[in-house]
């Protein structure tokens, strides 16, 4: 009875920490995409860059006034070339949801895009991240910029 006692507490703790690393990757994963919106609104190249992997890049479907998507695969130092005047831009991402396994997470939302104090589009964003030595890094993410599909909750959002 001992035995089972001390197994079933030792299976207890193991979950709690397993329960608490969870909740702290989550936090972490969540501060590297913050950062990055962070460095975009600072028009901060190299923080920026400092939020991902050495290779990571961007796809965006962008959707044109004729309704037709345009897929454009960016690098990290062509992504950081759209920022260039503090405060100009922000992004706002939020109803997320984050998937984590062992050393890979993904965060996934709508966000909206304002430009000064008018929104410029919106959308869906997706960061695939992976755990280095140096933290988590975005590997690589996903947009899709729709002037046309803001919601109605989206429209009233604020910078």
């Amino acid at each position: 009875m001992k035995k089972i006692a001390i197994t079933l507490f030792a299976i207890s703790l193991l979950s709690i920490s397993i329960a608490a690393q969870k909740t702290d990757d989550k936090t972490a994963v969540l501060a590297v995409v913050q950062n990055l919106f962070d460095a975009m609104r600072a028009a901060d190249a190299a923080a920026i860059l400092a939020t991902g992997t050495a290779d990571n890049s961007l796809v965006a479907i962008q959707k044109g006034k004729d309704g037709k998507s345009k897929v454009s695969v960016i690098s990290a130092d062509a992504f950081t070339k759209f920022f260039t005047k503090p405060n100009a831009v922000k992004e706002v991402m939020y109803d997320h949801k984050v998937a984590i396994d062992g050393d890979w997470a993904q965060v996934y939302g709508r966000y909206v895009f304002f430009v000064g104090d008018k929104i410029s589009h919106c959308g869906i964003n997706q960061f695939n991240l992976v755990r280095t030595d140096a933290g988590w890094k975005i590997a690589n993410g996903a947009s899709t910029m729709d002037p046309g599909a803001c919601t109605e909750k989206e429209k009233a959002m604020k910078p």
